[in-house]
């Protein structure tokens, strides 16, 4: 099954923010220890949504409250739940919790 999400767009947050959007990632860190990285063109896609409610409800903890991504490009892994902290960057501190247990960096739907 798969939820109805709403939130921002990553790409309308990032301007409202001021991000330099010529940055090569988006990194995200989260409450649970879990950590992701995004290209740039992945969180700039139009599908790509901070969300902060499902079912036009506010986000719920189970469902990765108070912020998660949505990334209808990536595979699942790269959605980060329980988001803490964003952070626009060319240079990423780690690339992801599962890309470094071996899985691929840029696995796209």
């Amino acid at each position: 099954m798969i939820g109805r999400f709403g939130g921002a767009r990553i790409s309308d947050f990032l301007k409202l923010a001021g991000a330099d959007l010529n940055s090569q990632f988006l990194y995200v860190e989260c409450a649970d220890d879990y950590y992701e990285s995004l290209d740039m063109p992945t969180a700039l896609h139009p599908q790509s949504l901070l969300c902060y409610e499902m079912y036009d409800q506010p986000l719920t903890r189970t469902h990765g409250a108070p912020l998660r991504l949505r990334l209808p490009t990536r595979i699942g892994y790269k959605s980060a739940k329980y988001l803490t902290s964003l952070m626009v960057t060319n240079v990423v501190p780690r690339v992801g919790y599962w890309e470094d247990q071996g899985y691929p960096a840029y696995y796209g739907i």
